[in-house]
C-alpha cells in the first residue's frame, strides 16, 4: 500500500509542477515579453471621422442615417419596430436612410423585407471597413459623410426617442 501511495504522490506531484510551469509561462509571455502583448481595442465609429462606404450620395441630405445590420444579428431583428417607425418619421424630413449589411445586397433585401424594413437605400459593406464593431449601429454623418452621433446596439425607449428627435426636428 505504502508504494502504490509514493507512487501516486510523485505523479501527482510532478503533474503539479507541469501545471504551475505552464502557467508560469502564460504570465511572463503575456506580462514581461515584448510585443506579446495584444491590445484588443472595442470598433465603434468615431465622431468627427468620414465614413467610407461606396456609392451613397452624401450631399443628398445633411443628415445620412446608415442602419448598420447583420442578417444573424437578434437585437437588429428585436429592433425592427424601432427601424420602421424611425423610417416613417424621417420621411419627408429631408433625411436620406441607408441600410448597410455585410451580406450580398440581394440577401439583405429579403432579410430587410422579412422584417417589413422598406423605403430605404441598401448597400452591402464590411463592417470592418466602417470601423463597427457589432450591430445593431446607428450613424448619422452630414452631407461630406462626417459622423455627427452614433448609437450601438439596441436602444433603450429613451435612446430611441433621442434618435427620433435628433432626426426629425
Amino acid at each position: 500500500m505504502s508504494k502504490i501511495h509514493k507512487k501516486f504522490e510523485l505523479v501527482v506531484n510532478i503533474l503539479i509542477v507541469i501545471v504551475v510551469v505552464f502557467l508560469v509561462g502564460i504570465f511572463i509571455r503575456q506580462y514581461f515579453l515584448p510585443g506579446s502583448q495584444t491590445v484588443s481595442r472595442p470598433k465603434f465609429p468615431i465622431v468627427g471621422a468620414k465614413v467610407s462606404i461606396a456609392d451613397i450620395d452624401w450631399p443628398k441630405s445633411n443628415r445620412n442615417v446608415l442602419l448598420v445590420l447583420s442578417k444573424g444579428c437578434i437585437y437588429c431583428r428585436e429592433s425592427a419596430e424601432f427601424y420602421k417607425k424611425l423610417i416613417q418619421q424621417a420621411h419627408g424630413k429631408n433625411v436620406q436612410i441607408t441600410a448597410v449589411l455585410p451580406q450580398p445586397k440581394e440577401e439583405a433585401e429579403k432579410y430587410l423585407s422579412e422584417l417589413g424594413i422598406s423605403g430605404v437605400e441598401i448597400r452591402q459593406s464590411q463592417l470592418d471597413s466602417l470601423n463597427v464593431g457589432g450591430t445593431p449601429t446607428i450613424i448619422v454623418a452630414d452631407d461630406k459623410g462626417v459622423i455627427s452621433d452614433v448609437w450601438i446596439g439596441k436602444l433603450s425607449s429613451n435612446e430611441e426617442t433621442e434618435v427620433v428627435n435628433k432626426l426629425t426636428m
